[in-house]
């Protein structure tokens, strides 16, 4: 019974017991599946892990190709921003310069008429001062002659008589 003891109470005993409880409980349990299920799922994911790796990689490379020419197209819309610029400046001044020689051009023929106006104006006072004198002359010239009415009044039938004739 010794070597029973001693076997008992060795660690080789013990390690075998533990050794057999463990295989039990791997069958019992059914850890292989379990195990085997937990690899598949770990090869899963480091599957899906390169194909994600690998798209993303590929929308990098998309990416980087899209923004390859950024620089050379960023230039072309600014050169096309600043030749439009230009144009529609150039555009603007020509439409502004325009419009300037319109207004002097107008502004010119209103004086013009202005002038005109004022000239007629100046002509009917000065005809109406002509007339009121030539009045005043008349009203005078037949106060102190009386018979030089009944002169003017012959000289004026005889043109009316004259006008009656070449009509």
């Amino acid at each position: 019974m010794e070597i029973w003891t001693l076997i008992v109470k060795s660690n080789t005993f013990n390690f075998a017991i533990l050794l057999f409880l463990i295989i039990l409980l791997i069958k019992f349990l059914n850890v292989k599946s379990k195990l085997e299920g937990a690899q598949k799922k770990v090869e899963e994911s480091v599957n899906n892990s390169t194909k994600a790796k690998e798209e993303s990689q590929t929308k990098l490379n998309l990416a980087l190709d899209e923004v390859k020419n950024i620089a050379q197209d960023i230039k072309k819309i600014f050169d096309t921003a600043e030749i439009n610029a230009k144009n529609m400046g150039e555009k603007i001044l020509y439409e502004a310069n325009k419009q300037v020689e319109n207004i002097e051009t107008n502004s010119k023929k209103a004086l013009e008429k202005e002038d005109k106006k004022t000239a007629l104006k100046l002509k009917e006072k000065t005809a109406l001062a002509s007339l009121e004198l030539a009045k005043e002359h008349l009203i005078k010239t037949l106060e102190n002659n009386p018979n030089y009415h009944n002169e003017l009044i012959k000289k004026s039938i005889e043109e009316l008589e004259g006008l009656k004739i070449n009509e």
